[in-house]
C-alpha cells in the first residue's frame, strides 16, 4: 500500500504518526522549507523563534495526553496546565515523522486519479506517481486551489469553510534588548507578544513575536507581507518603531490562521476513491480538531 500526504503540518504528521505502524510506504509532500505549519519555529543559529502557536494548553484529554506522551519524550516540558516546547514548538511535528519520508519545498499543485492510482505534479511538473491511497491535509481554499477533481460533496463542504488571518513580525538580535511590550500592546491591531527569549532563558539573544489581530490581517490579507509590514509598523508611534527598528525583523502573513467555522463531522473518507482529508476544521476548529481528525482517520480499517 503507498501512500501520499498533503501537507506536513500537526494534522499530517500526526496522519503519519497514526498510519505508520500499519503502512511502511509513506510520502508527506510539504510546500514549505520544513515541518509544522502554524506552530512553526524560525532557527537563528542555534536559537529557536516560534512564530506561530507557541505554546499549548489542552482543553480536551485528548490533547492533554498527547502532550503528557511528548513530556516523556522529551519535546516538550510542563508548566502548570501549559506545555511548552523545549527546542522550537516544530519539534512536535518532527517527532511523529520520519523525515527520510518527507518532500519538502515542494507544492503540488495537480492531482489525477487513473488506472486506479493517484499521480501527483508539483509546480515544477515533476511526477510522483502509484499512489494507492491519497490524504489532503492542507486547509481548504489550498485544497480547493488543486487543479483536481473532487467529490461533490465534499467540494461543497469545503467551500463553506471561511478564515481568519493573522500577521506576525517576527524580532531578533544578539543584544539584550527588553521591549515595553506595554506601549506594544497600546496598539489596537495587536493582539498579543511572544517573548521567545524569556521561554527558552537566552541571555546573549532576544526574540519577540509580534501578533496582529484577526481584523486588522482579515482587512488587509490581500496585500503583499512586505506592503502588510509597512501598514503595520506605521499604525505604531514613532517611539516605538524606533525599539522595534533595533531589531532584525521578519514580516509572516498567516493566510489562513483560523479557521472560522468547522464541519459536522470528524473527517472524510471516501472508501471507493481511496481519498481522506482531516483538519482543525472538523467537528471544532482548534487545535484539538486536528489531533482527533487525524487520529480517527489514521486509525480506520483502509
Amino acid at each position: 500500500m503507498k501512500i501520499a500526504i498533503i501537507g506536513a503540518g500537526f494534522s499530517g504528521c500526526n496522519l503519519y504518526n497514526n498510519l505508520k505502524e500499519k503502512y511502511q510506504d509513506i510520502t508527506i509532500f510539504e510546500k514549505s522549507r520544513g515541518v509544522g505549519g502554524r506552530i512553526s519555529t524560525k532557527y537563528i543559529n542555534d536559537k529557536f523563534i516560534d512564530h506561530g502557536t507557541s505554546s499549548i494548553i489542552p482543553i480536551t484529554d485528548d490533547l492533554k495526553l498527547f502532550c503528557l506522551d511528548l513530556v516523556k519524550n522529551d519535546v516538550l516540558k510542563s508548566k502548570y496546565d501549559e506545555f511548552i516546547p523545549k527546542n522550537g514548538i516544530n519539534n512536535i511535528c518532527k517527532f511523529l515523522i520520519n523525515e527520510n519520508d518527507l518532500v519538502k519545498n515542494t507544492k503540488i499543485e495537480k492531482i489525477i486519479k487513473k488506472d486506479k492510482k493517484w499521480i501527483l505534479e508539483d509546480s515544477n511538473q515533476k511526477i510522483y506517481d502509484d499512489f494507492d491511497l491519497l490524504f489532503l491535509t492542507i486547509p481548504t481554499t489550498q485544497i480547493l486551489q488543486l487543479d483536481m477533481e473532487l467529490p461533490n460533496d465534499l467540494k461543497e463542504k469545503l467551500q463553506t469553510i471561511k478564515y481568519d488571518s493573522t500577521f506576525s513580525l517576527i524580532l531578533y538580535t544578539n543584544e539584550n534588548i527588553k521591549l515595553d511590550e506595554s506601549k506594544i500592546y497600546e496598539n489596537q491591531n495587536v493582539k498579543n507578544i511572544i517573548n521567545n527569549s524569556k521561554k527558552y532563558a537566552y541571555k546573549d539573544f532576544s526574540s519577540y513575536v509580534i501578533h496582529s489581530s484577526k481584523e486588522f490581517a482579515n482587512k488587509i490579507n490581500e496585500k503583499t507581507k512586505e506592503e502588510i509590514y509597512e501598514i503595520f509598523l506605521n499604525s505604531f508611534e514613532k517611539e516605538v518603531v524606533n525599539e522595534l527598528k533595533k531589531f532584525t525583523q521578519i514580516p509572516h502573513l498567516w493566510k489562513y490562521a483560523f479557521a472560522k467555522n468547522s464541519l459536522d463531522m470528524p473527517y472524510f473518507f471516501d472508501k471507493e476513491l481511496k481519498l481522506g482529508v482531516c483538519g482543525d476544521y472538523f467537528s471544532h476548529n482548534n487545535l484539538e480538531a486536528s489531533l482527533l481528525s487525524s487520529e480517527f482517520l489514521g486509525n480506520l480499517n483502509l
